[in-house]
Order: structure tokens, then sequence, then C-alpha cells
């Protein structure tokens, strides 16, 4: 009896420091994912948010653009497979969304970003994008983030730490 009272507590010690382990290096990672996310994310000045008829041109001083004048329709939220208008896309992130967009990457890292649209179909637009200087590019209002590869667990900080933060709070 005695044997076995030893076996269940060396068995429930060993997992307590197995698991409490994988919580701490887990911890680690984290953090030095959120010193990423500082890093890499952009603020530029708002440049208005005024409605525009669509035969209007609009100039935007970021490329993607961040804020700025804007189509009275928004683009819908969802994953896309062709360019979208800036314009719209530009309501959209008012509403306190992010648009990624991309150039130039491989099937699977378009597979990454089309899982975070789709596990995020009420605040997130993901399209292609021939204009963009970087790979991919996470935009909310009046912030960018640009990076070299779909990174799933960067992106999802940028949007947890910025979703609504914007001037019309609509996104669930």
């Amino acid at each position: 009896m005695f044997f076995v009272f030893l076996a269940v507590f060396l068995m429930i010690v060993l997992g307590v420091w197995f698991f409490g382990r994988d919580k701490e290096n887990n911890v680690e990672v984290q953090m030095v994912d959120k010193k990423a996310l500082a890093e890499k994310v952009e603020e530029f000045p708002i440049e208005g948010r005024d409605h525009v008829g669509s035969g209007v041109e609009v100039s935007y001083k970021t490329n993607p653009p961040t804020s700025g004048s804007h189509l009275a329709k928004e683009a819908d939220w969802g994953v896309y497979d062709e360019e979208l208008d800036d314009r719209a896309v530009v309501h959209s992130i008012e509403h306190g969304g992010f648009w990624i967009s991309y150039k130039d990457i491989s099937d699977e890292e378009i597979a990454v970003l089309e899982k975070i649209g789709n596990e995020n179909p009420d605040r997130v637009i993901v399209s292609p994008r021939s204009k963009n200087d970087d790979k991919v590019v996470v935009v909310s209002w009046g912030r960018m983030m640009r990076l070299d590869e779909a990174n799933e667990l960067l992106i999802g900080q940028y949007m947890e730490k910025y979703v609504n933060d914007s001037p019309e709070k609509m996104v669930r």
C-alpha cells in the first residue's frame, strides 16, 4: 500500500513539474512576442474620416492606408482572393477591425492568413494587394504592422491589443 501511495505521489509531482515547466516556457514566448509586437507596430496621424463618392480619388500618406477619406459603403468583413478598393476598406477599419493584406507569399502563408480571417469573420478582411511594399501588412485605424511572413501569433496579439481602437467601435 505504501508503494502504491509513493508511486501515485511521484506521478503527481512529475506531472506538476512537467506541465508547470511547459507553462513557464509558453509565458516566456508570449513575452518575447509582445516585445516583438511593440517593435513592429507603427502609429500614424489620422488623415480624416470623411465620406467621398465613388468617383473621387483619395491620396493616402501610408501604404496601405490607415485612415482618411473613404467610401460611404464599407467593405464586408471576410476573406477575398481579389484586391479591394482601399477606400472601402478604410471605412471598415474605421469600425474597429483589421485589414490583412499580402503580396508575393506562398500558398501556405495565404492559408494561415485565411485561417485568421475565417476565425474572426466579424472583424477581419484578408485580401491580396499588389500595391503593398511588404509581404504581409496588418492595418487598423491609425496603425500598421509590416511583416516578412504570415506570423499567426503576432497578428493575433496585434488584433487582441487594437480591436475597436477606432472612432466607431462596431466590431464584435
